[in-house]
């Protein structure tokens, strides 16, 4: 009788209260206290990066844009495709804010990151006539990406409140030195493309400033994107403490 009983007790608890902590890593926090959702952020990097199925939440490292990625500009026609970019489990918080008064979330990223795909482009690149199509190689040292997001509270069916990326908007910096290589440059012309190349290694940075935010833009969505899903699965009382 007493076994029946203890199993009994067993599986209210299990009911109860096994699905009340969906995300044990994370430290709930006050919004006032910084320090502590800096720390807890860094903690849920790598496990976030390496992708929650359960949670909604894709692998991000690596991760691989399958659509083209549209980086021209005016005077240059620049298609990026089969991009996968490394690195992401590794950055470090730097900036961790939770204003509840403003409805914001307010973080800074500083990332060190490869990217690897393949380019075609034609037109002009700082300054200089390019041409070709082949594979790119980009590295990015301290890549520093600032993101502020909107944030509103929502019921779940659950009755239960969760929190919901509205909009957001992003900016980044590059603190470290770029690289960026393009290979089959100027295809046929071994002179003017290792002309370009030579321009091109000490010239990282200007290239990633020019023709960069698009992609950036690609990489900041896709987090964004996947942090709405981790959302829209937790709710609010597991995240933080008020």
């Amino acid at each position: 009788m007493a076994e029946k009983v203890l199993i009994f007790f067993c599986l209210i608890s299990f009911i109860g209260f096994g699905n009340s902590n969906l995300v044990p890593y994370v430290t709930k926090c006050a919004a006032a206290d910084n320090d502590c959702t800096l720390k807890s952020t860094q903690t849920v990097i790598p496990i976030f990066a390496k992708g929650i199925p359960e949670l909604g939440v894709e692998t991000l490292d690596p991760v691989t844009f399958k659509k083209p990625i549209d980086a021209s500009t005016n005077s240059l026609k620049l298609i990026i495709e089969n991009f996968t970019l490394k690195g992401l489990k590794d950055c470090v918080i730097q900036k961790a804010v939770r204003d509840v008064k403003n409805s914001k979330l307010i973080g800074k990223l500083l990332c060190n990151v490869v990217g690897d795909g393949t380019y075609e482009m034609k037109g002009s690149l700082l300054i200089l006539p390019v041409e070709g199509k082949g594979n790119i190689h980009v590295v990015l040292r301290q890549l520093l990406i600032s993101i502020d997001a909107d944030v509103n509270d929502k019921v779940g069916k659950d009755g239960k409140k969760y929190w919901d990326i509205k909009r957001f908007s992003h900016s980044f910096a590059l603190n470290g030195k770029a690289d960026v290589n393009f290979e089959n440059l100027f295809t046929g012309s071994e002179v003017l493309g290792r002309a370009a190349t030579q321009v091109f290694e000490s010239s990282g940075n200007e290239i990633v400033l020019e023709v960069g935010p698009p992609v950036i833009q690609v990489i900041v969505k896709k987090v964004v994107e996947n942090i709405r899903k981790f959302f829209n699965h937790v709710p609010a009382d597991e995240l933080a403490l008020d």
